[in-house]
Parts: structure tokens; C-alpha cells; sequence
């Protein structure tokens, strides 16, 4: 029997505010389906947001990037600039997140005064980004944490481009918004609850029923086991249904030191958590872990995910270790597997981000751990990339980030992979904003015999209190730094753009 739903996943009513109103049940053999009014609200979904006094709907002023960039009324033309999801942020208050910047609204300047202006900004978890919603009537209101003020269409304006600010709540037609889920709705070929509610229990037996091509919705949970995704099932997407990335977790604590319960260990790509192989993979709002506990045990690898495939695209997932936490990896040396990370979280201490593979990092939170010295922490990367690959390893206006101590984490060391004479790692941390946990005068180390200074590792414009520049920490030249943008990094023979 096969089942196919339709019900909008990612989407997880948000409590005692808006009711989820079931359109039709349509049942057939084999198969049935499930769709939800367009007035749901729920985190996870991808909305429209259109003014009930004007017909156009929210949008970034020029599909602006930027920080501070205002949020305006405009025509609807289907673009991720005018299309917003929430995210709960407890207590019953809702982030409001953008779809083309991955920021979010927020009060300019946490100003409380009628008029003043919403634009977006980083998360940065203050008040004046936190907002109430409330239905009635088949439209919702917006009112900010901070400031008690609804989000209105400033002096009723009905033309393209009219602002859109804050303003005492009136109830009138300008503060009254319209939600329509701006994909229409996102199929899910299987479900995951660990209640028993969909249509697997666990994740792994959901990849083996699923289909190349499946999306697979994945409920809130803990998941324990490994999950192995074969190179024979390609174009799976997991997505988790909250659209937090901590309320679906799957993970195992196997180490790489480990009795493997057949005589030997489970070596390093053993101990993985999770084992992707299947090319043109996708993972959103997810965690994958190793919760192998080294403090109890001894240190040990202990991989959280061993990516392998090729085209493989990771956007709101968290990736949680100490030692090996993120091994990005192609199939053989010969052979160069791209994988794309958005707006990701990536901890450990150890090598924590390793392997021969192409990886782009593109504004992700890399946290290194303490392990308690006051003078090495770990390091952030092995790479291995082979020395006929021109492209490793990009860290593009990502944040290192760390509990310990100043001065104590290395940027990363180049691997040698079984003794490899062939493997000169590639890195560059570009535009990245560096922790004062990095080691400044000395952040690259030797490994296995390989010299740092004969790899490929470099910098270019980073910032913070650890970015500073010396001898030992090349910087990479505006002319070379033209032809190692994220898009080059990706574009391989095919052209691949999967750049959010």
C-alpha cells in the first residue's frame, strides 16, 4: 500500500492561537489525502503576507540582504523576499523569519514609538524580534514584545514600496494581514512519529520504504540509532516538522574505539551516527549527533554525520559532537562530492569538520568546545582535499564561536588521510567574523607529517578579536579571492547553484 499526504508539512500549529481548520479528506484506494485551510498558521510553512487595506503583500525593500533593510508593501510576484515562516520562540511569542536572507523582523533600534520602522536584522533573541499573533476572521495581527505596537501599513498607504512600521494596535483594515502558504502546500511521501501517528516509527525504516526522489517529514522526537541513506537512493529530502532544528533529533553514541559487538571497533566512518551516500540529498530544521560521552568514557572519534554524496544540500541543521563531529567525504579520491551547509550549527572540538570533500559554509555558527586547556582546545578542520581538487573547504560570512578559553583553538590542521601523499588540504574562512578562543599568532598546526604551510590554507577579510593578520596566517589576494566565491566552490561540470 502506498500513502501519499499532502498536509503541508513543517507546519505545527502554533497553540492556543490559531486553530488549524481541515478543508477535505479525500480517501482512495491506496492512498490518501490530507489539506488544511489557507488560514492555518503554523511554524515551519513558508507564508505570503498580504495587507487587508492595500491587496500587496510584505516584502524587503529591493530584495535587500542586508541588516536594516525595511520591510515594505509590493505586488506579489512569488519571490523568497516576500515570503516569511514563524518560529517559536517560547512563551508564546513567534520569530518572524525572512526566506531569502534567513533574518529576521525586527523593530528598529527596539524603538517603541508609533512610526517606527520594522526592518530585518540577524536573530539576535531580543524582544523587539519576538511578536504575539492573533486570528480573527480569517486575517492575523502582529504585535511586538517590546513595544506592545502592531505591525501596520504606515498613513494607509496603498502604494508599492508604502513602508510598513509599528503602530498602537487599532484593529483597523491596515493592521490586518492575510496568510497564504506561499508553495502551496508541500508533499510528504512518508511520515516519522515516534508516537505511531504517521506512517514509520523510525527513521531508518522510512528510508528503506522510501522511494528515490521521497520527501520524508520527520515529527518532533529523539531518535536513537543508526540511519544509513545508500548511495542507491537518491533526491531524499528529510525535513523536520516544527522548523526548529532541535525538536527532531537522530542520533547513536557509537565511538570510533567502540566494541562494535562483532569483535572489533567501529573506526571512525563507523562510529557516524548518520551516513549519507545518495547523491542530491537535502536536510531542513534537523539535528544529527554523536551523544557518544567522552568526559565518562575517554576521548574517542565519534562522527555525528559522514556525508559522502554528491549535491547535497544541509539548510537550518544542527550538527552536534566533540571529536569528528562532521565528516564531509566523497566516495573515493578520484571522485569530488559537493555539499552545500545554510544557515547551520556545527559543534565539537577535535578536527570537528573533516574530510576530502567540496563544502561550502555559508552563514553557519561554528562553535568550538573546551576541553579544559588553557592553551589548545582542539582544532576546527582536517581537510584532506586532494591536491587535483582546487576546491576544499569555504567558510563564507560564517561566526566561530567558543566556550573556551582566548587564544586556545586552532583554525584547523591539514590530514594526510591513510597517510595519503596525494592530500593537500584546501580551506578559506572568507568574511567570517572570528571568536577571541582562536589562536592568533600561531592558528594552523601540522599533521601526520604534513607541514600546514604545504597545504592550501587561507584567509580573506575575516573580523573579530581572533582575525588578526600575521606570517603564519596567509591571507588570500582580491584576484585569487574572485575565483573562490560559494558559487565556485559548487558549480562543478554541471553548473550546480543550490545557493539560498
Amino acid at each position: 500500500m502506498s500513502v501519499n499526504i499532502e498536509s503541508r508539512p513543517r507546519r505545527r500549529r502554533l497553540a492556543a492561537v490559531l486553530a488549524v481548520v481541515l478543508g477535505a479528506v479525500i480517501a482512495a484506494a491506496g492512498s490518501f489525502f490530507v489539506t488544511t485551510s489557507a488560514q492555518a498558521v503554523e511554524t515551519g510553512v513558508w507564508y505570503t503576507v498580504e495587507s487587508r487595506h492595500s491587496g500587496l503583500v510584505m516584502g524587503i525593500r529591493a530584495a535587500s540582504t542586508a541588516s536594516g533593510a525595511e520591510l515594505v508593501q509590493w505586488d506579489s510576484n512569488g519571490s523568497y523576499d516576500q515570503q516569511f515562516r514563524f518560529v517559536d520562540a517560547g512563551g508564546g511569542y513567534y520569530k518572524i523569519q525572512v526566506r531569502h536572507s534567513g533574518m529576521v523582523l525586527d523593530v528598529a533600534g527596539a524603538s517603541k514609538s508609533d512610526g517606527a520602522t520594522v526592518q530585518q536584522w540577524g536573530d539576535a533573541g531580543s524582544m523587539n524580534q519576538q511578536w504575539t499573533v492573533t486570528e480573527s476572521g480569517g486575517y492575523a495581527t502582529f504585535v511586538n514584545r517590546a513595544s506592545g505596537k502592531a505591525l501596520d501599513v504606515w498613513e494607509w498607504s496603498t502604494a508599492r514600496g508604502g513602508r510598513i512600521s509599528q503602530y498602537t494596535p487599532t484593529g483597523a483594515a491596515n493592521q490586518q494581514w492575510r496568510l497564504t502558504p506561499a508553495d502551496g502546500g508541500i508533499e510528504a511521501d512518508l511520515i516519522v512519529a515516534p508516537d505511531g501517528s504517521g506512517t514509520h516509527t523510525t527513521v531508518q525504516a522510512a528510508v528503506n520504504a522510501a522511494a528515490s526522489g521521497s520527501t520524508i517529514l520527520i515529527k518532533a522526537g529523539t531518535y536513537k540509532g543508526n540511519v544509513t541513506v545508500p548511495s542507491s537512493k537518491t533526491g531524499l529530502t528529510f525535513i523536520g516538522a516544527t522548523g526548529n532544528a532541535a525538536d527532531v533529533v537522530i542520533h547513536d553514541n557509537r565511538c570510533a574505539s567502540c566494541d562494535n559487538g562483532s569483535g572489533g571497533t567501529w573506526g571512525t566512518s563507523g562510529s557516524a551516527s548518520v551516513l549519507l551516500q545518495g547523491a542530491n540529498f537535502t536536510a531542513e530544521d534537523l539535528t544529527f549527533a554523536n551523544t557518544y560521552n567522552e568526559a565518562a568514557n575517554g576521548n574517542s572519534q565519534a562522527v555525528a554525520a559522514k556525508v559522502q554524496g554528491d549535491r547535497m544540500v544541509f539548510d537550518n541543521v544542527r550538527f552536534l559532537g566533540n571529536q569528528d563531529t562532521l565528516l564531509t567525504d566523497s566516495p573515493s579520491a578520484s571522485t569530488v562530492s559537493r555539499q552545500y551547509f545554510h544557515n547551520c550549527y556545527v559543534e565539537g572540538d577535535v578536527d570537528f569538520i573533516f574530510g576530502r570533500g567540496t563544502a561550502v559554509f555559508d552563514d553557519c555558527r561554528i562553535h568550538s568546545l573546551t576541553r579544559g586547556s588553557t592553551s589548545n582546545n582542539g582544532y576546527i578542520v582536517a581537510p584532506s582535499t586532494e591536491i587535483t581538487n582546487q576546491y576544499g573547504m569555504l567558510f563564507y560570512q560564517c561566526e566561530l564561536t567558543s566556550n573556551a578559553p582566548s587564544n586556545s583553538v586552532y583554525l584547523g590542521r591539514p590530514w594526510p588521510a591513510g597517510g595519503s601523499t596525494t592530500a593537500r588540504g584546501q580551506v578559506l574562512y572568507r568574511e567570517t567574523v572570528m571568536g577571541p578562543h582562536l589562536r592568533t599568532a600561531e592558528p594552523w598546526s601540522d599533521m601526520s607529517g604534513l607541514a600546514w604551510e604545504d597545504a592550501r590554507l587561507r584567509e580573506y577579510q575575516n573580523t573579530g578579536a581572533g582575525a588578526t593578520v600575521n606570517a603564519n596566517r596567509p591571507q588570500m589576494s582580491a584576484a585569487d579571492a574572485a575565483n573562490y566565491e560559494p558559487a565556485d566552490y559548487l558549480r562543478g561540470s554541471d553548473g550546480w547553484n543550490p545557493i539560498r
